[in-house]
């Protein structure tokens, strides 16, 4: 797992980015904590990538044809 000065590295470096606060119900939480580290990454890595995908299949839903 990252420790946070390489964490502030790749923040910083990613200039296109938007910091957000999220406030997760505890056992949500806990979960993606879970999730997060099975999959050794960072669980704002992890969100990223699940509200990525979901952000995707909701304009294929909205703009089939264009698909």
């Amino acid at each position: 797992m990252m420790n946070w000065q390489q964490i502030f590295v790749v923040l910083m470096s990613q200039s296109d980015r938007v910091q957000t606060s999220i406030y997760f119900p505890k056992d949500i939480h806990e979960a993606l904590v879970r999730w997060a580290e099975e999959e050794d990454r960072p669980i704002s890595n992890l969100v990223v990538r699940l509200v990525s995908k979901a952000v995707e299949e909701r304009e294929k839903q909205q703009n089939p044809r264009e698909q």
